[in-house]
This record gives structure tokens, C-alpha cells and sequence, in this order.
């Protein structure tokens, strides 16, 4: 049975915490779950998605910095901060989160690896005071579904990483003009094809872009980068991998 655990109204709308069967999930106002987790089992990332990200920790060779756009409940944080020793810099619009991160997702806000930061990603200029990173991750949705990033701040994401950075985009692929847009206006920094892993059984796919052309050796080098992290990180990317899209061939 479902139990409201929090409801609170910010200058965006409705953010509700929701119990059901073990997991805890937030929305915004609708039936969506924005962030999920089972806190009886803290090292599962309860979302396919989540998983799909972390595969980008062994697409780059050494990642140390990430830039997390929408945080969300904070689940994907408490993660990489337990799991990992990367250090994250989060970004998300509603100040509001950060206590119902704290209270119902068990992130430790305090952590020395973490920086949380406020502020609207359509903002181009509030987005050239975050640091560089190895790996972006853009999360992005409200009640409506994915949020339009604009052309200035996709340049102001660019800037963050180096030729080697990777930039992953959770997408509903059910929304395809959405998914055009973004990509067309990543094909202005980014090799204009990414990296595609589909989750089954759901609509979310994560889409890795680099801003040199990914090839079929970067691949192989990602899967054997995974003995470098723990095992729950190792598994938790081990599964994601098998949802990995070949590689368009090249033309001869």
C-alpha cells in the first residue's frame, strides 16, 4: 500500500515523497518516479537508468570529477559517495530537495566529495561558475518530461570537459522530437554519434558523447576498466554494458 512520506510546494509545484513495498521514490506532482531507491538494499540502484549512467565511469580512462545535472532525490549521489571516491559536483533547480535528499534518501550532504549547487541550467551564465569535470551526467525532467537545455548552455557544458570527457543524457526515446533536438544541438561540441545504451523494459536511454568519434576499441578498453572498481560498482556496470548499441560501421 502506498504511503505519502512527505508533500511539500516550492515555487515549481508539488514534490511528493512516496513509500511503496520497500522503495521510495519522488515526484513531482504526477504518477512519475523522479528518484528511487530500496534503503533496505542501498547498494541496488533501483532504476535502470542509474545503471546505464554509470557505465560512463569506464568509458573515460580516470575519472575523478563528475557534473551531475539534476539531483533529483539525491539516489545517484548517495551512490557514487558510498561506492566510489569521485568527486561530484551536483546541480539541480529546486533548493527544496536538498533536505527531503537528506531526510528520505540517506544522502550525506556534508560528505567532503560533494558539492551541491542551485540554480537553473537554462542559465548560462550560473553554469560558467561550475568546475570541470572527467564525466557529465544530465538528468533533467520535470512533471512535463525532459527539460530543454538551450544552445548557450550546451556550450557552457562543452567547455567543462576536455577531449576525453564524456557527456551521458538520460532521454525518453518515446519522445523523439525531444531527442532529436538535444542531439542536434550536441552535434555542435560532440561527435554527433554516442554511445547508445537502451534499458530494457522501459523507454530511458542513455546517450554518451565524446567530442572525438567513439570506436569499436574504446569499448573494448571500458570493459576491461572494470576490475578498477569495487564490486559493487563492477556489477552494477557489468549488467549496463550488455544493454550497449553497436557502433554504426563506418563506410569503406
Amino acid at each position: 500500500m502506498e504511503h505519502k512520506r512527505q508533500s511539500v510546494r516550492d515555487a515549481w509545484g508539488l514534490i511528493e515523497v512516496v513509500e511503496e513495498a520497500g522503495e521510495i521514490t519522488l515526484r513531482f506532482g504526477n504518477h512519475t518516479a523522479q528518484s528511487g531507491w530500496h534503503p533496505a538494499h542501498p547498494y541496488q540502484l533501483a532504476f535502470g537508468y542509474y545503471r546505464a549512467l554509470l557505465a560512463s565511469l569506464v568509458l573515460h580512462p580516470k575519472p575523478d570529477r563528475l557534473n551531475l545535472y539534476g539531483l533529483g532525490g539525491g539516489a545517484l549521489a548517495r551512490f557514487l559517495l558510498e561506492y566510489t571516491d569521485i568527486r561530484l559536483t551536483t546541480h539541480d533547480l529546486r533548493p527544496a530537495l536538498l533536505d527531503i535528499a537528506k531526510q528520505h534518501f540517506d544522502l550525506d550532504t556534508d560528505h567532503p566529495n560533494i558539492t551541491l549547487r542551485f540554480g537553473d541550467i537554462a542559465d548560462n551564465l550560473w553554469l560558467m561558475d561550475t568546475p570541470p569535470a572527467d564525466i557529465i551526467w544530465l538528468d533533467v525532467f520535470d512533471e512535463h518530461g525532459m527539460v530543454p537545455i538551450p544552445p548557450r548552455s550546451i556550450a557552457v557544458l562543452s567547455d567543462q570537459l576536455d577531449d576525453e570527457g564524456v557527456l551521458c543524457a538520460n532521454v525518453w526515446r518515446n519522445a523523439l522530437d525531444d531527442v532529436s533536438h538535444l542531439n542536434n544541438q550536441l552535434a555542435r561540441y560532440f561527435s554527433p554519434t554516442p554511445i547508445t545504451l537502451n534499458v530494457p523494459d522501459r523507454y530511458n536511454t542513455v546517450l554518451c558523447y565524446r567530442k572525438t568519434p567513439w570506436t569499436t576499441e574504446d569499448i573494448l578498453q571500458a570493459h576491461a576498466r572494470l576490475t578498477q572498481w569495487s564490486p559493487v560498482v563492477h556489477e552494477t556496470i557489468r549488467e549496463s554494458l550488455q544493454w550497449l548499441q553497436p557502433l554504426p560501421r563506418k563506410n569503406r
